[in-house]
């Protein structure tokens, strides 16, 4: 009888713990846009001066030509964005979304030039398998410092890094499951030998540097890309049913060993 008391406690607790998750839908495949505008930037003055924003917020453009410039134009940072699909599967491989190019030009020193940027990047999930109701999820605001190196045999290339690469990841809530995703980029990476001197020497702090290099009179792009996963998460009044569940288990388990 004891026995038989038990087995039912154990399968009321495995049906509690199965129906926890028996209501909640998997999306497997999602549609998606990805925004991203520059909102803040500065020279190394400290003020915006020879400094500009296209209209659209996706070019940035600083400094004033060297004579010696084969182009004759301001240097920028160019945000492709945005960016849309319907290609993104939960647990499968990351797709392109927004990319940002360098065209590094010649300038003359004797002008401020780029030292610190601000984007806002902005990211929409739609469920596409099973289809459902839009997911906004609350911009990110990704800060960068930029460093005009001597361009010599030691640092040929210029640097930029993140100050916060942790702020490419975030996750929502939908459907019984928690989603997990993350930008990630070819060309961004870690900062190391002389270039993370080069920045030690800049800010004073010996700690890793996540950024990119770019080379001088040209341009170099950086390929973001996104990927996303997913958990499920029991919804609370369950977890109560569930925790009873074990409780009167667990009290049942006490009295046998009693009895």
């Amino acid at each position: 009888m004891r026995k038989n008391f038990v087995v039912t406690c154990l399968l009321a607790v495995a049906f509690l713990f199965s129906a926890t998750f028996a209501s909640a839908a998997l999306v497997n495949q999602w549609s998606y846009t990805n925004d991203a505008n520059f909102v803040g930037w500065l020279n190394d003055a400290g003020t915006q001066d020879f400094m500009s924003v296209s209209g659209d917020l996706n070019t940035l453009s600083w400094g004033v030509p060297a004579l010696t410039s084969t182009t004759g134009e301001q240097s920028s940072l160019v945000l492709n964005a945005p960016v849309s699909g319907d290609d993104l599967m939960t647990f499968g491989p990351a797709v392109n979304v927004v990319s940002i190019t360098h065209y590094n030009h010649v300038l003359s020193s004797l002008f401020p030039t780029l030292a610190y940027g601000q984007v806002e990047a902005t990211i929409e999930f739609t469920p596409f398998d099973p289809a459902g109701p839009a997911q906004s999820v609350d911009p990110a605001y990704l800060e960068f410092l930029f460093f005009e190196t001597p361009n010599d045999a030691v640092t040929p290339m210029d640097i930029f890094i993140l100050t916060d690469p942790g702020l490419t990841n975030g996750s929502f809530d939908y459907d019984g499951y928690r989603y997990d995703f993350a930008f990630n980029s070819e060309g961004f990476g870690l900062i190391e030998g002389a270039y993370h001197d080069f920045i030690v020497s800049q800010l004073g702090v010996d700690t890793d540097y996540f950024g990119w290099l770019t080379g001088e009179d040209g341009d170099t792009s950086a390929q973001f890309n996104l990927s996303i996963t997913a958990a499920p998460v029991p919804e609370p009044a369950t977890m109560l049913l569930l925790g009873a569940g074990l409780l009167g288990l667990g009290i049942a388990v006490r009295r046998n060993k009693k009895n």
